[in-house]
């Protein structure tokens, strides 16, 4: 018997994948549904801040892992740039540096990409000319870390003021200099192979060519960092005299008569910064001097990040300092050029508008101002705004100058529209006794939501306590008042909550942890009874005492990658299953999740194993080879045909006329990608949006079993998004 024939007929012994797909499906339609925001507001990294030099109100922001946003003064709501990124393209979405052409308003650039590792995709310019409303994208000769150490400062593209087609761009390896408005690059090869940190111009002197002349770039090394200029539009550098010495550039400044003003790190941030400084350069003597508010101690460790001059009212500059995790973060204003400095934390009042979960996240006192404040920008065509980031979303002031007189003023958490969290699992319960929320969110960094108003972060309940990064998240099918969470950062690893979600109970103990904080998956039976736990990188344990005590699960082979998901059938309370992607199986337990047993091997890699409502024994298997389904318990496993990839899968209301639930799937049908729609159990399929939308990279996804046809999708740093059919109820197109 050949090696094919007798691996087939073990595999069919063992009741593993059957690679016989039924007949392919029609080519999916499109029914592009009306999308909304899931309303948390904020809830990541604002690495950075642009505002147009001229453009009265014209202002950006910059994510880690996002996007840009622009601000629509209209309606007071940041509006997202980047929705159209598809997977190919996904890591676009970090943006490590934004820049405005001061004489085009209209134009805007963002160098993009999140990483610089060998797996990362390579970087790309991308251009706008209707203020990032679309893109043309040009790839780039270097990668872009836009979700790397560094990213805090800046800016590091920069558009010639008086010269709009020349770009440079600052990068791990060196500077890069365009001269097609980003079109198409090369490296300055005189430039250091250095990390640039920051570029900037100073527009006082020309070349013969009609270029800028004069330009700074900060620098950083492993042994501290410094500032270089070019007197010759960027072809010869050198370092500048008298700097200090042993401190990064994070921010730079100009002033009308060429002042340099640059605020200090000893290290990129937004993290390790424990030393820094504020300091002023005279270009005419070449003097510096320390202007920093406070200096550093052994007592009170932190850096500089943000720096903004008012070019209105010469003299006026804001820092704000940068890990001061001790005694909290905090912005300083001066008048006079920095020969003195005003604090304003202790007279600031902030207003978190609709979101008042950010009180719970922060805590103490002493951050009023937030954390990781990276960068402050004062809006140089209206001296009372300005914004300051924070780890989790940015604040806004239109009373600055107040600091002036009584030393007041106030921020409001103005992030509208933006939307930068990480859901990590996503669930619908069906209304329970206390009056279910249509949605629950475990979220990464902040907890995660009890969704009682989709529209209004106000309106729905902040995890409490949150927990830091929550990862598993699970109800009782039979039982839907009845959930459990897991959360990295507490002690026990895991909450559980009897009312839906309103308040919780933290476990009063977990499996062994070890040293991986990741608290991984986890599984409630049915009847909200037993729960089965797997750890990142541990095996399942289970649980029948509400997390009092735990055991390991029996039938389990141990091996020296374990990556288990545990799941629970939705009808019967004694059946569980757990998905081993290190061994590409499927094993089942038949009492309450003490033992299990190998049901089905050889499947392709695949993400989270599904169990549908309503149907004991059917599961769904997103992979990478297509999407799979079991009706018999995992025993056997058949491919649903026309779907060519699929990453992630959820159901929700059956269709009229139809018993089975919808089911949803994000992946590729008949080569086409996005999120889609099957109400005939994967026989056709509608895709639900148009080419606004590309979906580049989902987290967690969820139908709703109240609503046909409603999605939640949980979009890797664009938050939690919630789609409905059109409300006229238009036929699909055809794709």
């Amino acid at each position: 018997m050949s090696w094919f024939k007798r691996s087939l007929a073990l595999a069919v012994a063992a009741g593993t994948l059957a690679i016989t797909a039924p007949a392919l499906a029609a080519p999916p339609t499109v029914q592009p549904y009306n999308w909304k925001s899931v309303e948390v507001l904020g809830g990541g990294f604002v690495s950075g801040v642009v505002y147009h030099p001229t453009e009265k109100g014209l202002v950006y922001i910059r994510t880690d892992i996002g996007g840009a946003y622009r601000l629509d003064r209209a309606t007071n709501r940041w509006v997202a740039l980047n929705d159209d990124l598809k997977r190919a393209d996904g890591q676009l979405a970090g943006a490590l540096s934004l820049a405005v052409d001061p004489q085009d308003p209209n134009r805007l650039y963002m160098a993009a990409g999140e990483y610089t590792g060998p797996y990362a995709r390579g970087g790309a310019l991308l251009r706008s000319t209707d203020r990032g409303t679309t893109w043309i994208k040009a790839e780039l000769p270097v990668k872009i870390g836009g979700n790397e150490d560094g990213r805090n400062t800046g800016e590091r593209l920069m558009v010639d003021p008086v010269q709009g087609a020349v770009l440079f761009l600052g990068a791990k390896d060196g500077l890069y200099r365009s001269t097609d408005h980003g079109a198409s690059w090369s490296p300055v090869e005189t430039f250091p192979k250095v990390h640039v940190t920051l570029v900037a111009f100073d527009p006082v002197e020309r070349t013969k060519t009609g270029e800028t002349a004069i330009l700074y770039a900060g620098f950083a090394t492993s042994h501290g960092g410094g500032l270089l200029v070019s007197t010759d539009g960027g072809i010869r550098w050198g370092l500048v005299d008298g700097q200090p010495k042993g401190l990064i550039p994070h921010h730079l400044a100009l002033d009308a008569n060429g002042g340099v003003y640059i605020a200090y790190g000893n290290a990129l941030g937004p993290n390790g910064v424990t030393d820094g400084a504020v300091w002023k350069m005279d270009p005419d003597s070449g003097a510096w001097t320390d202007i920093s508010p406070i200096k550093p101690d052994a007592g009170d460790v932190f850096g500089y990040g943000g720096l903004s001059l008012d070019p209105a009212h010469p003299g006026v500059i804001v820092v704000s300092t940068l890990d001061r995790w001790g005694r909290g973060d905090e912005v300083f204003r001066s008048t006079n050029g920095g020969k003195t400095w005003k604090g304003l934390r202790e007279k600031s009042e902030h207003d978190t508008g609709g979101a008042p979960w950010v009180r719970g996240l922060e805590g103490k006192a002493a951050r009023a101002m937030g954390h990781w404040i990276g960068d402050i920008d004062i809006d140089p065509t209206n001296p009372d705004e300005a914004i300051y980031v924070t780890g989790y979303g940015l604040w806004r002031t239109r009373n600055l100058t107040e600091a002036d007189r009584s030393g007041r003023t106030d921020w409001r958490f103005d992030d509208e529209g933006l939307e930068e969290t990480v859901a990590l699992g996503l669930v619908s319960p069906p209304n329970g006794a206390s009056g279910g929320a249509p949605l629950v969110s475990a979220i990464g960094d902040i907890g995660g939501f009890r969704h009682d108003d989709l529209d209004s972060a106000r309106g729905s309940r902040y995890f409490a306590p949150h927990g830091g990064t929550n990862r598993g998240l699970d109800y009782a099918e039979l039982a839907p008042d009845i959930l459990v969470r897991t959360s990295d950062p507490t002690p026990t690893g895991g909450f559980h909550s009897t009312d839906g979600g309103k308040t919780w109970t933290a476990f009063a103990s977990s499996p062994p942890r070890g040293s991986n904080p990741d608290t991984g998956r986890i599984a409630l039976s049915a009847d909200g009874k037993r729960m089965v736990w797997a750890l990142r990188g541990a095996p399942p344990y289970v649980s029948s005492d509400d997390g009092r005590t735990w055991r390991p699960v029996q039938g389990v082979a141990p091996g020296e990658r374990l990556d288990f998901t545990p799941v629970s059938d939705r009808v019967n309370p004694s059946r569980f299953y757990l998905y081993d992607a290190a061994q590409g199986a499927v094993l089942a337990s038949t009492d309450g999740g003490e033992s299990f047993k190998t049901t089905a091997h050889n499947l392709p890699s695949g993400r989270s194993l599904k169990a549908v409502p309503g149907a004991e024994g059917e599961l769904w298997l997103p992979t990478n080879q297509g999407l799979m389904r079991s009706t018999n318990g995992g025993d056997s496993f058949k491919a649903v045909g026309g779907v060519d990839e699929a990453g992630l899968v959820g159901f929700g209301k059956a269709a009229p006329g139809q018993t089975h639930p919808a089911v949803f799937v994000w992946g590729k049908v008949d080569g086409v990608e996005g999120v889609f729609r099957s109400d005939d159990v994967g026989k056709t399929w509608i895709k639900l949006h148009d080419e606004r939308w590309g979906f580049a990279e989902l987290r967690a996804l969820s139908g709703d079993p109240s609503r046909f046809g409603r999605v939640y999708l949980g979009v890797h740093g664009r938050g939690i998004l919630y789609g409905d059919p059109p409300a006229d109820g238009a036929a699909p197109a055809k794709n």
